[in-house]
């Protein structure tokens, strides 16, 4: 009866060591947009006054060209002094930007290139949907590229519109370079899941079940073997040479009770209360804010 009880106890701890793993995301919720496969919106705004008329035309039309190549949204934006702000500010900004323009959680990229007159200047990348997946862990790879165009912070960026122009191509570039690079991102702030299944873009909150499976499969081994060594320890403690009855160890000879009380002085209860914390709670994700990302210049 003691081994079928430890044995029980044995197998109980094993299913309670195995996480939870639901097996169909069917039910999952998903946030992606996609994109709406219109270019149009897409394009290049020159508020820091740079270039021509025509130039600004001709950027527009090579920034156009890749958002049809890559299926994405894209806003390059040259900043002038109005857009002078802090860095928080100026990712927060991108964000929201980009979200009012073409909606969020649809796939796209929103590029703040810092004109402003800030020493020293800070260009941020905000990306969106797929875009999340794609360049959110290269923002520093990209803007190491295009930097190598971009003039310092503290020079006129009116005498540098070709290297700028060129960055631009640059950025553009960069985007092709790193399209379908990952498949999967986790998204601190928003606490949010970005991953490809079945060739469709994921933005959930729940974990994806490679994920999980992944998880089961270190779990399960490690369940085994605290169940074994619980298993083997409990057989071991359980195997006596003779009865766990207290009686054995008391001779019925040398000890007799002439009289039994019992007699109590006094009974109380001591009562504590334990205070628990109402605040706290986890940030908010989903859409704007969060998402961007930078560097100085």
């Amino acid at each position: 009866m003691k081994k079928f009880t430890v044995a029980a106890v044995t197998l109980l701890m094993t299913i309670l060591t195995l996480p939870v793993v639901p097996m169909s995301a069917s039910a999952k919720e998903n946030h992606a947009e996609g994109w709406s496969g219109d270019s149009g919106k897409s394009m290049f705004i020159d508020n820091a006054d740079l270039f021509t008329k025509s130039e600004e035309e001709d950027i527009t039309e090579e920034i156009q060209e890749t958002s049809e190549k890559l299926e994405l949204n894209i806003i390059v934006l040259a900043a002038g002094s109005e857009y002078y702000m802090g860095d928080e500010q100026t990712e927060r900004f991108s964000d929201d930007s980009y979200d009012q323009t073409f909606g969020e959680d649809t796939d796209g990229v929103f590029y703040f290139m810092d004109f402003t007159g800030k020493q020293p200047a800070y260009d941020c990348i905000s990306p969106s949907g797929k875009g999340m997946v794609y360049y959110k862990s290269h923002i520093d790879d990209i803007l190491d590229e295009v930097y190598y165009y971009l003039p310092s912070s503290d020079l006129d960026p009116a005498d540098y519109t070709d290297d700028i122009k060129d960055g631009i191509s640059c950025f553009l570039g960069q985007l092709s370079e790193y399209s379908g690079s990952e498949s999967y991102y986790f998204d601190d702030y928003s606490e949010r899941y970005y991953y490809y299944e079945d060739d469709e873009l994921v933005i959930t909150r729940n974990k994806p079940f490679k994920a999980r499976l992944k998880a089961l499969v270190f779990a399960l081994p490690i369940g085994l073997i605290a169940a074994l060594i619980y298993f083997f320890a409990m057989k071991h403690a359980y195997k006596f040479k003779s009865s766990a009855n207290p009686n054995v160890y008391v001779s019925s000879e040398d000890t007799r009770f002439i009289h039994r009380e019992d007699r109590f002085i006094r009974t109380y209860t001591t009562k504590r209360k334990i205070e628990t914390s109402s605040g706290g709670g986890s940030r908010g994700g989903g859409g704007g804010g969060g998402r961007g990302g930078g560097r100085h210049r």
